[in-house]
């Protein structure tokens, strides 16, 4: 769920112009890590529903 709040973060800080990758002075490179960590957080829950869903029957 983290993954999920802090990519979203990202991805506006970084097409704001706000925020940027350390290292990198780059906002469009935050967002692609945004967007890396929004789809990561997805995977996850999706998941553990699967998962849950597995035990339950």
């Amino acid at each position: 769920m983290w993954n999920i709040l802090i990519g979203i973060v990202f991805i506006v800080g970084g097409l704001s112009g706000k925020l940027a990758l350390i290292g990198t002075n780059s906002g469009e490179a935050l967002a692609a890590l945004g967007a890396g960590l929004l789809i990561w957080g997805v995977v996850q829950i999706v998941r553990a529903r699967k998962a849950q869903a597995q035990t339950a029957k």
